[in-house]
Order: structure tokens, then C-alpha cells, then sequence
């Protein structure tokens, strides 16, 4: 079976980042990974990954300062 990964950069998302992990959730086919690349958040962002974890494969990588196509390397 295929491997469905998904990969994602955030700043300061805590408004919408409840959509998309939700999305991901209620999928018929769940991702196998879930990638999300920060880049130094400030809000409520990381907090609400972290409730996340429980349903999703849900790995963070935190990169202060970078940018979109830094996240996306």
C-alpha cells in the first residue's frame, strides 16, 4: 500500500489550524504522516498541534524564522 503524506508550513495559524487538521481526520484514507513546519509561531498554534497529536500522525518541526520555502526543504 501507498504511504500519503502530507506536509504543511504555519505561522501563526491558530485561527485556521483546526480546519485543516480536522479535514485530514475525517479523510476516508488518513494520512500515514503529518508533517507541519512552524516558523516561530506566536499565538496558540503549537498548543493546538499539540491536541492534535492523539488523532493524527502528527510530527512539528519548529523553525524560527524560516519561511515557505524553507519549510517546504
Amino acid at each position: 500500500m501507498k504511504k500519503v503524506s502530507v506536509i504543511a508550513t504555519v505561522l501563526n495559524e491558530g485561527d485556521n489550524i483546526r480546519s485543516l487538521l480536522d479535514s485530514l481526520i475525517y479523510q476516508t484514507r488518513q494520512p500515514d504522516e503529518v508533517v507541519i513546519c512552524d516558523g516561530g509561531s506566536t499565538d496558540n498554534t503549537l498548543e493546538i498541534l499539540a491536541e492534535y497529536t492523539q488523532w493524527l500522525p502528527l510530527m512539528v518541526v519548529e523553525q524560527p524564522g524560516s519561511n515557505i520555502s524553507q519549510g517546504r526543504n
